[in-house]
């Protein structure tokens, strides 16, 4: 079977690249043909290694750059950028002759052309984040009159989901959101990357707490710094370290220096050890605005440490039972993080026993259980094929 993934770029080492090279690889490994085309990939390296097997279609149209030309000149380089996308697709198309293609919500302004290419595949879109975010009209929610035109762009990028076989979700939450658009829709959550056959031995007298993301402002941790140095007198051996980079980077460090907690928060690289940096760590926390699915739950858990997270959509409530494998907090509210993040800090046994809690829940997301729902998703689509001839 031939199976051809469409993204924008697998350029960054973030967790949608990351969970979609995983994804190729295990399917290239089993005997599955696998492709991958990009269009704003430019020079960039691949951030992940992939299968040798596994083609890569590059087709430099790289829409983003359009922000860079003046405001008269936008639409024909969109009509520009869009010819190169469709001929170098349908190109692509041809060549690897694909069963399946799937691409993901990132790449709205091109599901027309995706949907027109002129193949017998089946069609897969995943949803990668929360639903709501990918309208254009949330990224203007503050600018009345670019929602107006913003709201315009939404009904035509929308108005094609329904053609598409399937919509993957990854929570029931985001499925909900989408039933909308598109009747079929399927719950899949992404894979964790890696289940540790075994952790370190946690004895309670650990003190450090972490937190792993991109420093961009939806995953609020602005509000993780503001949480802490509500309760940093309550604890003065704890500390907290924050793995990532990003456009938040001076923000943030401006905070904990408001809150004088420098050397008791600490904003670190991004490292391929996160797993061992988990298990160096007594708990987690997620202070997003919101998310797709947060991995990093799974991540943190597998490593045998229970989580802190904000009631969201979508994903924490998914992961977590409050008071069983970690702890929920009001979504957004400061005051509630803070006090469960102190409950976790004052309550050791519990927090333990927790911790191997978390570690049981995170086996339902091992690679091989939730690849195995999309092999049978594959087949699925392609068997109506073969019955239809």
């Amino acid at each position: 079977m031939r199976i051809m993934y469409i993204i924008k770029a697998l350029a960054m080492k973030a967790g949608l690249e990351r969970v979609v090279s995983d994804k190729m690889n295990y399917l290239a490994e089993r005997g599955y043909e696998v492709s991958l085309v990009t269009y704003e990939q430019g020079e960039h390296p691949l951030g992940f290694p992939l299968h040798p097997s596994i083609r890569h279609f590059n087709l430099d149209a790289r829409f983003f750059k359009l922000g860079e030309k003046p405001l008269w000149k936008r639409p024909f380089g969109l009509r520009k950028m869009r010819k190169r996308f469709k001929e170098g697709l349908q190109q692509a198309i041809d060549e690897v002759q694909p069963d399946v293609i799937i691409t993901t919500t990132y790449s709205m302004k091109v599901f027309d052309i995706i949907l027109d290419a002129h193949t017998t595949a089946r069609r897969i879109i995943e949803s990668h984040t929360a639903g709501f975010t990918v309208r254009k009209t949330y990224d203007y929610r503050n600018n009345p009159v670019m929602r107006r035109v913003a709201k315009l762009y939404d009904r035509w990028t929308f108005s094609r989901i329904g053609e598409f076989d399937k919509l993957v979700a990854l929570t029931k939450g985001d499925a909900e959101n989408w039933r909308q658009y598109i009747k079929d829709v399927l719950i899949i959550p992404n894979p964790v990357t890696k289940y540790p056959d075994s952790v370190r031995a946690h004895d309670g007298t650990g003190r450090r707490i972490i937190s792993v993301g991109r420093l961009s402002e939806e995953k609020g941790f602005d509000m993780l710094i503001e949480a802490f140095a509500l309760i940093a007198d309550k604890c003065p051996d704890w500390h907290v370290a924050i793995f990532g980079n990003g456009a938040e980077m001076q923000k943030l460090l401006d905070a904990i220096k408001l809150h004088r907690l420098e050397g008791r928060i600490n904003i670190l690289p991004p490292t391929p050890h996160i797993y061992e940096e988990y298990q160096q760590s007594e708990f987690y926390v997620l202070s997003s605005h919101y998310e797709g699915y947060p991995l990093v739950l799974n991540e943190a858990m597998s490593c045998g440490i229970p989580c802190v997270a904000f009631r969201i959509r979508y994903g924490p409530d998914e992961a977590i039972t409050h008071g069983e494998n970690g702890l929920l907090a009001e979504s957004e509210n400061v005051e509630d993080l803070a006090k469960q993040m102190l409950w976790m800090i004052e309550h050791t046994q519990e927090r333990l026993a927790m911790g191997v809690a978390a570690r049981i829940s995170a086996r339902r997301y091992l690679q091989d259980t939730i690849m195995h729902q999309w092999e049978e998703l594959f087949h699925q689509l392609c068997r109506k094929d073969n019955n239809k001839d």
